[in-house]
């Protein structure tokens, strides 16, 4: 887990391409090669990192929802100001390397693609409920909305890891959430 850690804090700060697995092995209070010894080498423990992502943090983002279609997608936004606000290290190390799957990390891309499509597709299937039970506007397109909202939410999570510190990444999301509250929202 010190070596998982150790990943964590030096992705999210550099970046992978940028970590060497000596790096890691130090920041977690080992030797250089422990990550040798444990892992094999630095992209298996990557591989055991997106795992661990999987395992422990997106979950979070797929717990069962309750309310209307709007509330629905409101508790997604609820859901990511909530990682943010207590993995920030973890959600700021998923975003970095998430920006390397184009290039350094293409063999990591098709874990990505395939997250942010279903996370897509639910937010679609929220939206038509939402329309359903006159929660969101009926003038809406939901599968239209859903590309939008995870274009948005690719965007702040592009400003927070360029901006780092400076950027108030929990601050937008609730801001976001709001102003989509507000856009989505049935009048009677």
């Amino acid at each position: 887990m010190r070596l998982l850690r150790a990943a964590i804090e030096l992705f999210a700060e550099k970046g992978y391409e940028r970590t060497t697995a000596a790096e890691i092995g130090i920041r977690a209070g080992f030797s250089r090669n422990m990550v040798r010894d444990r892992y094999g080498s630095k992209e298996a423990l990557l591989q055991s990192l997106f795992d661990s992502f999987g395992e422990h943090l997106l979950p979070i983002g797929r717990r069962e929802r309750t309310g209307d279609g709007l509330n629905h997608v409101l508790s997604q936004l609820d859901d990511l100001a909530y990682s943010i606000r207590n993995e920030p290290e973890a959600m700021r190390a998923m975003i970095v390397l998430s920006f390397e799957t184009p290039g350094p990390l293409g063999k990591f891309a098709p874990w990505l693609e395939d997250l942010i499509a279903g996370y897509q597709r639910e937010l679609a299937e929220h939206l038509a409920l939402g329309q359903l039970d006159g929660s969101v506007r009926r003038d809406l397109d939901p599968v239209r909305e859903a590309e939008v909202f995870v274009s948005y939410a690719i965007g702040l999570c592009f400003r927070s890891a360029l901006l780092r510190e400076a950027y108030d990444f929990p601050g937008e999301v609730d801001a976001w959430r709001l102003r989509l509250e507000d856009h989505l929202r049935s009048t009677p």
